[in-house]
Order: C-alpha cells, then structure tokens, then sequence
C-alpha cells in the first residue's frame, strides 16, 4: 500500500500563499497541501505530485498537478478568475438550485 505524504510548507505553497493574498483573500482560509509521494500521483505518473487547495469557510477543493513543467500556478489562478474559491454569500446560499 502507498504511504502518502504531505507537506504544508515549501516554495510552491508560499508562492500560492502569496497570491491568495495580493488577490485580498484571507490565505489562512485556505488548506494547502503537497503530495509528491501517493500512490495516486505516481499512478497518474505525476512525478511532481498534486497540490491540493481546499478553501474552508466553503469546502471548496480543487486538486493540480504539480509536477516540473505543470502549469499549476497559472492553473490556480485562472480558476480564482473564474470564480472558483469565491466566498460564501448569503445570496446564493439561499438560492434554489
């Protein structure tokens, strides 16, 4: 069976730290993690792993590939232009679905 290891520190979560905030959000809303070791990363032959953000206050997650020559960066903030990660808002909270 796979071990899967994580890390919550490294270059690739305080630059995404960092974008969280110059875009005004609260970067400790966000869970961050690094999985370079899973048996899901190396089945998907992510030799860099997979990142995964999870935004707290809504449950949010979204999960990118990592790895050398990925685009998780650009990935990531396209998808906050798209509105992925947006805050919770009364409005649409009590919208019918």
């Amino acid at each position: 069976m796979a071990r899967m290891i994580h890390s919550t520190g490294g270059e690739k979560i305080e630059a995404l730290r960092r974008m969280l905030a110059s875009r005004g959000m609260d970067a400790q809303d966000f869970e961050i993690e690094e999985d370079s070791h899973s048996g899901i990363s190396q089945l998907l032959g992510l030799a860099g792993g997979i990142l995964s953000v999870r935004r707290r206050s809504t449950g949010e997650i979204r999960v990118y590939a990592a790895g050398p020559g990925s685009t998780w960066y650009a990935a990531i903030c396209a998808d906050l232009d798209r509105g992925y990660f947006r805050s919770a808002t009364p409005a649409a909270a009590s919208r019918p679905i």
